[in-house]
């Protein structure tokens, strides 16, 4: 523990420490793969209740050790309801009864995120640490508005301009007016698509923190929707020089391709042999494309994690921080990929727990624990079937 100055005034400082190993989880990990091959995918859901287990129990502040409580079997039940109702929906589109299928699809947009929320709140339910478990408890409607409601209607809205745009592209009959109409119609599109990212990040931010509780501790945070559209902004503008460079090398390899076709009259063979030198180009232009997609992806995952934990707050006067860099996350990504593919997968254990000491080392608790009142809120998980249903989803991801 260090003391360092957050604010204006000194606090304690202390960062999460990851204690497992490669070696200790590859045990794991290679035992569920081979128990989940031989039951068939059964025991699917006990091995990931064993690996969440094996990293929680591995998570150290301040001394003391997470604990995950939850049991394969609770998933597994939740799993085989989901597996139910895609079996009664797969007869009824077999059969066509529309009805049904209408009724079962207009269910699942109302419900789904309540199922979604429920889920989250049976994994905080089930996570503990110091004897005091979480919690978390969200509005119904509130999901729904955050997790479908404005995204639909973000979505609808740039379709709609996107439509106007190219409507009119079509009934010009300057071909640069199409050209302009289209480009503006296109980047209106993408803008709605960020648009619609940074909405549901500061909303989903919001709806997760302030509705999260450790004990009788309640978390607490403020997200401007501006802030997470800006860093979706940013990162989709990374990606522009990495599809530039892409296009500069596709673009006249296939207009050379379809050059080529033309002067050998569709001979395969003779086609075959002259496309030959283009291949690498293609195969180096698909890996620059993939290339910016993670270093779109890692900007705004380590730029909005940054977000997230410098807003979050526990009550207490217990604040947070992020010290992961897009750098450090990038190399460690990249490495992690290339060690995977180089030994078949055999590394992925050591990769995983690589990736999460540093995550949690670069996580940082400002404030004084041992002041905090500890008491646990004494709340059980529902066992209703519909919440019973709900555990075959509390895998879904919470926050990062």
């Amino acid at each position: 523990m260090t003391s360092e100055t957050h604010g204006s005034v000194a606090a304690p400082v202390r960062h999460f420490l990851f204690q497992g190993s490669g070696k200790g989880y590859f045990v794991i990990w290679l035992v569920n793969i081979l128990l989940t091959l031989i039951t068939l995918g059964l025991y699917l859901p006990w091995a990931l209740v064993r690996a969440r287990r094996y990293f929680y129990a591995n998570t150290d502040l301040d001394g003391a050790r997470f604990s995950y409580h939850a049991t394969g079997s609770s998933i597994f039940i939740g799993w085989l309801c989901l597996l139910a109702l895609y079996v009664i929906f797969f007869i009824n589109v077999m059969y066509q009864n529309m009805v049904l299928q209408l009724c079962m699809i207009g269910l699942f947009l109302l419900f789904f995120p309540w199922l979604i929320t429920q889920g989250l709140r049976y994994q905080m339910l089930m996570t503990e640490i110091n004897g005091v478990r979480f919690n978390f408890y969200a509005s119904p409607l509130r999901a729904w508005w955050v997790m479908m409601g404005c995204p639909l209607l973000i979505i609808i809205a740039s379709v709609v301009v996107f439509s106007l745009f190219t409507t009119s592209a079509m009934s010009s009959t300057s071909i640069g007016a199409i050209i302009t109409l289209i480009g503006l119609g296109s980047l209106v599109l993408l803008l709605g698509v960020a648009i619609m990212q940074g909405v549901y990040t500061a909303q989903w931010f919001g709806m997760l923190v302030n509705n999260l509780q450790y004990g009788k501790l309640k978390f607490s945070g403020t997200f401007s929707i501006k802030k997470c559209v800006t860093i979706i902004v940013l990162s989709m503008l990374l990606f522009v020089p990495f599809i530039a460079l892409m296009l500069y090398m596709i673009v006249p390899a296939f207009y050379m391709m379809s050059q080529y076709t033309y002067a050998v009259g569709g001979d395969p063979e003779q086609l075959a042999m002259l496309m030959g030198p283009f291949y690498g180009k293609l195969m180096l232009a698909y890996l620059i494309y993939i290339a910016g997609a993670i270093v779109c992806f890692i900007f705004a995952f380590v730029k909005l994690r940054s977000y997230l934990y410098s807003q979050l707050a526990l009550e207490g006067d217990i604040r947070f921080s992020s010290t992961v860099t897009v750098g450090r996350m990038f190399w460690i990504s990249i490495s992690n990929m290339l060690v995977c593919f180089v030994t078949l997968f055999l590394a992925w254990p050591w990769a995983k727990v690589r990736m999460t000491r540093y995550l949690l080392e670069n996580t940082h608790v400002y404030g004084d624990l041992e002041a905090l009142t500890l008491e646990d809120h004494g709340e059980k998980p529902a066992k209703d079937p519909a919440n019973l249903l709900a555990r075959g989803l509390s895998f879904y991801p919470a926050a990062f």
